[in-house]
């Protein structure tokens, strides 16, 4: 096997290097407000409401309901379905645009009506804005 100059090794290791820190300030701001905060204990207890009270809280074919109640944070699609309603609640994004951003990641589905309207007749009136450094 041939081995690639040395200065050609570290021009990789360099490419490599600049796409990692690059990425670091875009993956950061996927995390769920709810994973980077364990204070987070309004939207925390949001989430566990909508398990409790939603059922079955399904989006086209997901059953998120389980999800809720199984904390299912390895699953990259609750991950996602977390992501999306933390923008809701903390009122980063709109009723509607949460819709379309759900159903377009989930599909739609005969249970997306009811799922959709369980979930915002459950927002708190009086939620809180965006946690500082959440951006």
């Amino acid at each position: 096997m041939k081995r690639l100059p040395a200065l050609a090794r570290r021009s990789n290791r360099g490419r490599l290097l600049l796409v990692a820190i690059a990425a670091m300030p875009v993956m950061s701001a996927c995390a769920p407000d709810a994973v980077r905060s364990v204070q987070a204990t309004g939207f925390n207890a949001y989430m566990k409401k909508l398990g409790d009270v939603c059922r079955p809280l399904q989006i086209g074919d997901a059953d998120i309901g389980e999800w809720i109640r199984m904390d299912a944070m390895g699953n990259d699609n609750y991950t996602y379905f977390v992501d999306v309603t933390s923008k809701l609640y903390y009122n980063r994004l709109s009723p509607e645009g949460y819709r379309q951003a759900v159903v377009g990641f989930f599909g739609s589905g005969s249970a997306n009506d009811r799922a959709f309207d369980c979930i915002f007749r459950n927002l708190p009136p009086d939620r809180p804005g965006a946690p500082a450094g959440s951006y």
